[in-house]
């Protein structure tokens, strides 16, 4: 099938990167030539041909694996079936007897609390299945760069926190960082968003969740670093005012911009298909807005 039978709009935009017609072929021909291999591999050959990398030089497969689904639902490119068992987590003797004890906990030693950057198979499976199992989205995904963390106590998880790709536009963000089109699309790598923030509902502990947030706040400001190469200067969040007040993000100091409109991004589109919700900032520097307008970044 070529990218004119299949009627392929060229170019093809997706995750902020456009393809030609030549680059939608190299993809065509890696998925029918490796077919027989997982969906992950064939992401990775696909960013290593097109060269497609973080700054750190690591593969946007997570990217990639999104472009490749857009793709297939357009009927330009057919897929392996999915390999692995979706939203279902397994398990994992090696978190611990304590993994999942819904006892209550209503006091703790704030001090004494673990926040652990999530990179054995074993924690992401276990935080996986905490965030599908008791958030209220009900999805453990996030989409791009990312970092997750587990809040423990003992060696038991009593929280989990999410970080990911800061959201494209938003407009009183926007407007208070007095950014111009230009800049927004250069330094928005620069804003990182706490995607998830999940206590566990059998722990009820006056203070605990903006105690966590504010240790979080430091947790992936170094870690970020590390992860993809430079440092975030702000952290963006957006509250359900419908279920949630917003307060443990005021109590540790995040700023509330204002509401949003309700609009979220499919594609390079944007449908207003969501209750609007509150916007908290929580800059990790002082002259944030001076670096976020800078030329170069």
């Amino acid at each position: 099938m070529s990218v004119q039978s299949a009627k392929m709009p060229v170019p093809f935009r997706a995750r902020g990167r456009v393809f030609t017609s030549h680059q939608l072929e190299r993809i065509k021909e890696i998925v029918d030539v490796h077919r027989k291999e997982s969906r992950t591999e064939i992401s990775r050959r696909v960013c290593r041909a097109l060269r497609w990398r973080q700054k750190n030089g690591r593969l946007k497969d997570m990217a990639c694996r999104e472009v490749l689904r857009k793709l297939e639902a357009t009927g330009f490119i057919r897929l392996p079936a999915p390999r692995g068992r979706g939203a279902i987590w397994p398990a994992s003797s090696k978190c611990g007897q304590h993994e999942e004890d819904p006892s209550p906990i209503n006091s703790l030693d704030l001090g004494s609390l673990a926040i652990r950057l999530v990179s054995a198979a074993h924690e992401r499976s276990l935080w996986n299945r905490l965030v599908e199992n008791y958030h209220y989205i009900g999805s453990s995904r996030i989409v791009g760069r990312q970092l997750k963390y587990l809040v423990l106590t003992d060696g038991r998880p009593i929280a989990c926190l999410g970080y990911g790709d800061a959201c494209w536009a938003v407009k009183a963000r926007d407007q208070w960082i007095g950014w111009k089109p230009h800049q927004l699309s250069r330094n928005r790598h620069l804003i990182v968003n706490n995607t998830r923030f999940l206590i566990l509902p059998w722990v009820n502990v006056q203070n605990l969740a903006s105690y966590i947030l504010a240790k979080g706040s430091k947790a992936v400001h170094a870690d970020w670093r590390a992860a993809y190469g430079y440092a975030p200067l702000l952290l963006e969040t957006f509250v359900d005012t419908e279920r949630f007040s917003g307060t443990c993000y005021r109590a540790a100091n995040w700023l509330q911009l204002g509401m949003t409109a309700g609009y979220a991004k499919t594609g390079s589109a944007h449908r207003n298909s969501q209750a609007p919700k509150a916007i908290f900032v929580y800059p990790l520097r002082r002259d944030f807005k001076e670096v976020l307008k800078c030329r170069m970044q």
